[in-house]
């Protein structure tokens, strides 16, 4: 196989945001909203990230996408925030459920409200306490080659909670401007483990959002240390 490479690494000025997280954080926010949860995929949250240190700027967390070999890829993307957005909710205060717009009845008026539907918004237990110490970050990055060409990508952060378990945080093509949030890998685990037996329809592949690519086309990951 021979072709094209396209390199989706994160830049130098992203790098040095990643490397901030690698503290205690003081709070993490998500844009509640349609498409958040979905019961196909229970545990997984879908939207923009972010990220509160206990000193230093906010860092949103969302996805970057690339047409490329008939098809997506995709990155993660950190930017530095001058001040946090008060409409998110957020996963260390359950209650705050952030607001979301929708048109008023009859003036067709765009109107912030509360989520009115659970799936639109963060309905479990208090993360604060899961991430009052980070245990270290890691980088997943995926590889691919396939006839048309060949992509490096970093697609992933890997999360050691301060209770030792871990949490991954996925690019992902659709939505726009999201990143999946995974406070438990639960089936994604296979993307952190290739000891892990994959079940049908759960492959690393399928899980990258690959499934619909050429059979020949291979896909695998690196979990990098961030220095």
């Amino acid at each position: 196989m021979s072709g094209p490479h396209v390199e989706l690494k994160l830049p130098d000025r992203e790098r040095v945001l990643l490397a901030a997280l690698d503290r205690p954080w003081r709070d993490l926010l998500y844009a509640p909203g349609p498409g958040f949860t979905s019961p196909l995929d229970p545990g997984a949250y879908r939207t923009s990230l972010v990220i509160v240190p206990v000193d230093g700027p906010a860092i949103r967390v969302s996805s970057s996408i690339t047409p490329a070999f008939g098809g997506e890829l995709c990155r993660l993307r950190l930017e530095a925030l001058s001040q946090e957005p008060p409409s998110l909710g957020s996963f260390f205060d359950p209650a705050r459920t952030g607001t979301v717009y929708a048109l008023t009845p009859g003036r067709g008026v765009a109107a912030a409200r509360v989520p009115e539907r659970v799936e639109w918004r963060y309905a479990g237990a208090s993360l604060a306490s899961r991430f009052a110490r980070i245990g270290g970050l890691r980088l997943l990055r995926e590889r691919g080659r396939g006839p048309d060409g060949s992509w490096d990508a970093d697609r992933g952060l890997v999360i050691s909670a301060a209770d030792g378990g871990e949490s991954l945080v996925l690019a992902i093509a659709e939505p726009a401007e999201a990143a999946l949030f995974l406070p438990s890998p639960g089936l994604y685990r296979t993307l952190l483990d290739p000891a892990i037996a994959p079940k049908p329809g759960v492959t690393a592949r399928d899980l990258l959002g690959h499934g619909d690519r050429d059979e020949a086309a291979e896909v695998t990951i690196e979990i990098l240390p961030l220095s």
